[in-house]
């Protein structure tokens, strides 16, 4: 039935503010958080961050099939409710968590439950017409973003309140979320339209191991190089800017919510008209090289305010992936979209599951090996992350030859 933004489609909108906000609300204190269980030291807190992402990052890897094909069997409603309820208990057990094998019982939990995007898209697609549906699965892709902007932020606010607090109000969102699904979310999936599970739909890897006609393997070997280097961002910029600059949760907070605004802001209102005017391999071979510049700018960068003025170089590199994904998509019959995203999707996974726990274990290495705060050893990673930049743009530009430009707004909604 095509409807307009009502408030299931608002719930819906706020299930994925909550999604990336949960993950954002505790990245500001997470050195803080982790350091108590390691005696204060940020390199121990850091190689534990790494871990933790990992596990996390691996439980939506394997959840994100399993959750779509269960709610194809049994209805979106019911997966939603118990996600959410999941999410409430999982957030709240973490802000009494005594032992640190509790904090990553919760981040398992908390990748798990997060897992709901391709429900909460195919809620959408049940409910609004073909003509409409791109436009609905847009909202909850700028509800994401949001997401990430806020979740950061106000944790950095509330870990002035101590380390703990943040996890007391994702906790108190995931219920305010779940009271509004039992109120106005209703079943969506009639039926006569439900499936049965099986292997091939929840495997993880299955995007992956199946040819896809069209889609050039040097340009997905492009993606993933660059994931693994943007991934280096994510996995120690808040232990970088504790160790090297002294930075607290607030600030912490402050500079992930600037990259955030920074990228919506590119996305928006830059990537469009430039994409269309150069292409989207000339876009991606620039946001490589302005990231490759990024990173080793950071290797060596001594001032905590520069770094945070370099933040909108990252925001600019964060695209390339978008345009990728563009560029490809005008290469895959429309009947074969949906596989196409599954396959970058799985490629995003697998780079988070390498990435993460590589550049964090780096980190720690060299400042637990004698390395200091202010020299290169704690700005290893990002040394790293320019070296996986320069693959990927060598690949792009001895392997690929620019054609013409695809629109680039669409490109960037296919992405999300």
């Amino acid at each position: 039935m095509p409807m307009g933004f009502d408030r299931a489609t608002a719930v819906i909108c706020t299930i994925a503010i909550l999604n990336t906000m949960g993950l954002g609300l505790i990245m500001p204190v997470m050195p803080e958080l982790l350091a108590g269980f390691q005696g204060g030291s940020i390199a121990r807190a850091a190689a534990i961050g790494g871990y933790l992402s990992l596990v996390f990052a691996a439980m939506q890897f394997v959840f994100s099939p399993i959750l779509g094909a269960l709610s194809d069997r049994y209805g979106r409603r019911p997966i939603l409710l118990g996600s959410l309820a999941l999410a409430s208990a999982d957030y709240l057990m973490m802000t009494m968590a005594p032992y640190l094998w509790v904090i990553f019982l919760g981040r398992m939990l908390s990748g798990a439950s997060s897992a709901t995007f391709s429900v909460a898209n195919a809620y959408l697609a049940d409910r609004s017409s073909k003509e409409d549906r791109t436009k609905f699965f847009g909202y909850v892709g700028a509800a994401a973003g949001i997401g990430f902007v806020m979740g950061p932020f106000i944790g950095g606010l509330l870990g002035t309140y101590g380390p703990r607090a943040p996890f007391y109000a994702a906790s108190a969102l995931s219920l305010l979320t779940l009271v509004g699904t039992i109120l106005f979310v209703q079943e969506s999936l009639p039926g006569e339209n439900r499936r049965p599970i099986t292997w091939k739909i929840i495997n993880p890897l299955g995007p992956l191991l199946s040819p896809l006609q069209g889609v050039s393997l040097a340009l997905l070997a492009v993606y993933f190089f660059d994931a693994l280097a943007g991934f280096a961002f994510s996995a120690v910029w808040a232990y970088f800017g504790a160790a090297r600059y002294g930075w607290n949760s607030t600030t912490i907070g402050l500079s992930f919510s600037i990259i955030g605004i920074c990228f919506v802001l590119t996305q928006a209102v830059i990537l469009g008209p430039v994409a269309k005017r150069i292409g989207n391999l000339n876009v991606a071979a620039l946001g490589l090289l302005l990231g490759i510049a990024g990173f080793l700018t950071l290797v060596w960068l001594q001032s905590g305010l520069f770094a945070l003025m370099l933040l909108p170089v990252f925001a600019f590199r964060a695209i390339v992936g978008i345009t990728i994904v563009g560029q490809t998509s005008a290469q895959v019959d429309p009947d074969r979209q949906g596989e196409l995203q599954g396959r970058f999707a799985s490629l995003g996974a697998l780079a988070s599951l390498i990435s993460f726990p590589m550049m964090t274990q780096l980190f720690a290495s060299q400042l637990s090996n004698g390395g200091s705060a202010n020299t290169w050893h704690s700005g290893a990673p990002f040394l790293l992350a320019a070296g996986l930049g320069g693959i990927a743009l060598l690949l792009l530009i001895v392997t690929i030859k620019p054609g013409p430009a695809t629109t680039g707004c669409q490109a960037s909604k296919k992405a999300h």
